[in-house]
């Protein structure tokens, strides 16, 4: 079954948006009685039939709604620099979404490649991956935001920064899956010896992932994919 996001899901009678309506049109030549299923990228997802299919647009009927829980008990939140290339940093978002992130904000250090982002692409790339994985939430997408508001916002005890200089212990001997998480990931300049010094100064603890150097997006998801599967694998076990 086809899938389309659709961010009210409330009335029994909803309109696709435009971009939805013309894919399930133009490309998936969708007609009037077919079934698709509905995501409003908050946990539900409904099964509705095509009842009007015109040049205004698409009308479905909804027939049942499921309500899914959150997919983790234990927030994975990614800050992460933007690379200088928008295409890396879009596949990072859309592999992240698929192997599971709650939020991610991007990150505006000392050394960062790009300050300016369109966010409108970044979205379209999350709400493609939540229906390619069929997952029910989509993630929080933040603009680019300053290291320091990034620090006054997060409340979570486990907060770890990615640092390829200095004293570090590996993610994967400290990161908790039973707790919120938040890491960040610099550019490929690396955070600068100060931001490191700020970070540590609110307990934000150095770590490395693995022993190669790797390019920001890799890094951000590697640690993303440690922490889904770290839940995962907890979950199996309890």
């Amino acid at each position: 079954m086809h899938l389309f996001h659709c961010t009210d899901l409330v009335p029994d009678l909803v309109q696709l948006p435009e971009e939805e309506a013309h894919h399930a049109t133009h490309v998936l030549r969708l007609g009037v009685g077919d079934r698709i299923g509905l995501l409003n990228g908050k946990g539900v997802r409904a099964e509705a039939e095509l009842v009007e299919v015109s040049r205004k647009g698409c009308m479905a009927q909804v027939i049942k709604r499921v309500e899914h829980p959150r997919e983790r008990t234990a927030l994975i939140h990614i800050a992460i620099a933007p690379t200088k290339k928008m295409d890396r940093i879009e596949w990072f978002v859309e592999k992240a979404v698929e192997i599971g992130v709650d939020r991610i904000t991007l990150l505006r250090t000392a050394r960062s490649e790009r300050v300016q982002v369109r966010m409108d692409r970044l979205e379209r790339v999350a709400v493609t991956a939540m229906k390619q994985s069929q997952r029910t939430w989509l993630p929080t997408l933040d603009p680019i935001t300053s290291l320091e508001d990034v620090l006054k916002a997060s409340t979570f005890i486990q907060r770890y920064f990615g640092w390829c200089e200095g004293e570090h212990r590996s993610f994967m001997e400290v990161y908790d899956p039973a707790r919120d998480g938040l890491i960040l990931i610099g550019p490929e300049g690396d955070f600068t010896p100060a931001e490191a010094d700020r970070m540590n100064a609110r307990l934000v603890q150095p770590i490395t992932i693995g022993s190669a150097r790797l390019r920001t997006e890799t890094a951000a998801l590697a640690a993303c994919t440690w922490m889904s599967l770290a839940q995962q694998s907890k979950a199996i076990g309890s």
